[in-house]
């Protein structure tokens, strides 16, 4: 079974299933570096602390509401970015002790969304917030 971008953007957003009792495990996402604006080809380091060491994906929703698979991060640090690749040259994913991370090596406009990490633990997803990466 498949599940629609718009329901995983529901859960995102927590506006969907209210018979889902609250999240336990928070996930919280914010820029590694304190970013004041960004720039075309910065490098750009987002970071996601989680209290569950299970691994960690990311995903952007681009500006149209489409969601897009970047990488997933298991506890061994080993990752899978899209097409079941271990490395990619856009982005680059790191596990530090409960901090996952995801560089973008040189930012664009093709880049620009929400980033979110979610994990997925006892057959539940758990979403951050979004984490807005706009050019100016």
């Amino acid at each position: 079974m498949h599940s629609s971008p718009a329901l995983l953007l529901l859960l995102a957003l927590g506006l969907c299933c209210p018979g889902i009792p609250a999240q336990q495990y928070e996930l919280k996402v914010r820029f590694h570096n304190s970013i004041t604006q960004l720039r075309v080809g910065q490098r750009l380091e987002l970071e996601c602390q989680s209290y569950n060491d299970t691994g960690v994906f990311w995903i952007r929703q681009d500006k149209s509401g489409t969601l897009h698979f970047i990488v997933f991060i298991n506890s061994l640090s080993q990752t899978t970015f899209e097409g079941k690749n271990r490395t990619s040259r856009r982005f680059k994913a790191i596990k530090d002790s409960r901090f996952y991370r995801l560089v973008v090596r040189s930012f664009t406009s093709q880049d620009e969304g929400n980033y979110f990490c979610l994990i997925n633990f006892n057959l539940m997803l758990y979403f951050s917030h979004g984490q807005p990466a706009f050019l100016p």
